[in-house]
C-alpha cells in the first residue's frame, strides 16, 4: 500500500519528532540538515514565483525585462549567492574530507559529517541574516522600476496571469514540504548509514548538473560584460544610444542566466526524485 505523504507545516512536524520522544529533535544535526533544504527549496519556490508574477503585470514587457535584469544585477551585488555557494563547497569538501578520514557506517563518520551539516546550516543562516536586508532592497526597487513602465501593446490577462503563478507556488512549496517530510522520516526512523548514502548519492547526482549550471551562467555574465564593453567603444558617454544598448545587453545577460536556471530544473529534480526512492528504502533504525 502506498504511503501518504501528510503535509503538516515545517513546526508542526517538529514539535510532533519532539512530543514522540524521539532522539533526533530539533538539536539534531540531521533535523537541521533537512530545516536549511527546506528553507532553500521555498526561498528557490518563492523566488520562481516572483519572477512569474512579474510577467503578470500590464506593462510594457521589455521596459519590465529591464527592470528585471536590474534586480538581477542588484541580486549579484549583495554577495548572497556567492556566500551559498561557499557554504555548499565547504560542506562538501567536509563531507568528503569524513569519508577519507573514517569508514562507512562508522559512528565516527556519522559524527563528523553531522557536525558538517551543522557548521553548513548555521552559514546558510548567517548568509540570510547578513544579505536578507539587501536582497529585499532589491526587490523594492524593481517594484518601482516596473511600475514607472509604461502599457504594453497586447494587453495581459492580469488575473489569470496571476492565477496560475499561485497554482505553481503552491505545487512548488508541496513538493518542498514532502521532500523534508522524507528527511525528517529519515532523521527519526531509518538507518542512518543507509541515509547518508543516499545523500551522497544525490550529491554525486546534483553536481554535474550544477557545475553545468555554474559554467552557463559565467558564460551569460562575460557575453553580457563583452557587449557592455562594445556599447562603451561604439557611443559616447550619457548619450541615449549607450543606455539602450547597455540595457540591451544587460536585458540579454538576464534572459541567458534565468534559461540557464531553468535548463538545470529538470536535471536537479530528478535528483530529487532518487533521493526519496532511495531514503523510502532504506531500513529501520536499529
Amino acid at each position: 500500500m502506498a504511503t501518504r505523504w501528510l503535509r503538516w507545516p515545517l513546526g508542526g512536524l517538529l514539535t510532533l519528532s519532539v512530543a514522540l520522544g524521539t532522539t533526533a529533535a530539533w538539536g539534531s544535526p540531521c533535523i537541521q540538515d533537512a530545516k536549511g533544504e527546506y528553507r532553500n527549496c521555498k526561498a528557490s519556490c518563492v523566488e520562481d514565483f516572483q519572477v512569474a508574477k512579474d510577467a503578470c503585470l500590464n506593462r510594457d514587457h521589455p521596459c519590465v525585462e529591464r527592470c528585471r535584469a536590474e534586480r538581477g544585477l542588484c541580486r549579484e551585488g549583495t554577495g548572497i549567492d556567492q556566500a551559498f555557494a561557499a557554504c555548499d563547497a565547504t560542506l562538501d569538501a567536509a563531507k568528503q574530507d569524513c569519508r577519507d578520514k573514517f569508514p562507512a557506517g562508522s559512528e565516527d563518520r556519522d559524527n563528523c559529517i553531522d557536525q558538517a551539516q551543522v557548521v553548513a546550516f548555521q552559514c546558510r543562516d548567517s548568509a540570510r541574516e547578513q544579505f536578507g536586508p539587501a536582497l529585499k532592497q532589491c526587490r523594492r526597487d524593481f517594484r518601482v522600476c516596473a511600475r514607472a513602465c509604461g502599457p504594453p501593446d497586447v494587453p495581459v490577462d492580469a488575473a489569470q496571469c496571476k492565477q496560475t503563478a499561485k497554482d505553481n507556488f503552491r505545487t512548488c512549496k508541496a513538493n518542498c514540504r514532502e521532500d523534508f517530510q522524507v528527511a525528517v522520516d529519515a532523521c527519526l526512523n531509518r538507518d542512518h548509514a543507509c541515509v547518508e548514502q543516499c545523500r551522497a548519492d544525490r550529491q554525486t547526482c546534483r553536481q554535474p548538473t550544477l557545475d553545468r549550471l555554474s559554467s552557463d551562467i559565467a558564460a551569460c555574465n562575460a557575453r553580457r560584460d563583452s557587449d557592455i564593453q562594445n556599447c562603451k567603444d561604439l557611443y559616447a558617454d550619457g548619450t541615449p544610444e549607450r543606455d539602450q544598448c547597455i540595457d540591451n545587453a544587460q536585458v540579454a545577460g538576464f534572459e541567458c542566466r534565468d534559461q540557464a536556471r531553468e535548463d538545470a530544473r529538470p536535471g536537479l529534480q530528478t535528483c530529487r526524485e532518487h533521493f526519496r526512492d532511495c531514503v523510502r528504502a532504506c531500513p529501520p533504525a536499529s
